[in-house]
């Protein structure tokens, strides 16, 4: 893992528990974003599936409902303590303990009530397709956002095309003969 990703996830896993610690879930999301840049640039999983996590946790603990299921604080409990050693891990070198442990968090939803098991099984891939169009955004092909996400680069494109992103290119691009006349003045 490179030295500033793993630095980010760092910073990342801090702030998630304790924004989870503080109640303070608005934070998850934002914290999700960071990780996007570093994913565009390395484009490793790690970066990834941190984002996608991050997105996800913020999705189900802004859902106060959730809390009134019989199983919510085996959830809240079983997350904080994964986040806890996935950190501790990382901060150790231990890349393979750190995995473990973030995968680990989605083996807690397992246990969860149903309904809330099938909640949150959506929110992850919703997530995915969320970040995939992020990732897009920072400039990976969609076929390549696809390939690290392990999601459908189909679903994704019907996602973007919905976002608007190719209407924001097309405003700032160039007419045609500005960018002939630039080209040209480049070799006169």
């Amino acid at each position: 893992m490179e030295t500033s990703v793993k630095k980010d996830i760092l910073g990342i896993l801090n702030e998630a528990i304790s924004a989870i610690d503080q109640n303070n879930l608005s934070k998850l999301k934002e914290v999700s974003d960071h990780t996007i840049h570093d994913a565009s640039i390395f484009q490793d999983n790690n970066s990834v599936n941190i984002a996608v996590l991050m997105y996800s946790l913020g999705k189900i603990y802004e859902r106060t409902r959730y809390k009134e299921f019989k199983d919510w604080e085996k959830f809240n409990s079983c997350v904080k303590s994964k986040l806890r050693l996935a950190k501790d891990y990382l901060m150790k070198d231990d890349i393979k303990g750190y995995e473990i442990n973030i995968k680990s968090i989605f083996v807690c939803i397992e246990g969860l009530d149903h309904k809330l098991k099938d909640y949150t099984k959506e929110v992850f891939e919703t997530s995915k397709v969320s970040k995939g169009s992020r990732l897009h955004e920072h400039g990976l092909s969609l076929g390549r956002a696809s390939e690290i996400l392990g999601i459908n680069s189909w679903e994704l494109k019907k996602y973007v095309g919905g976002t608007g992103i190719y209407d924001v290119g097309e405003s700032v691009t160039k007419d045609i003969r500005k960018r002939l006349k630039y080209g040209r003045s480049l070799f006169a």
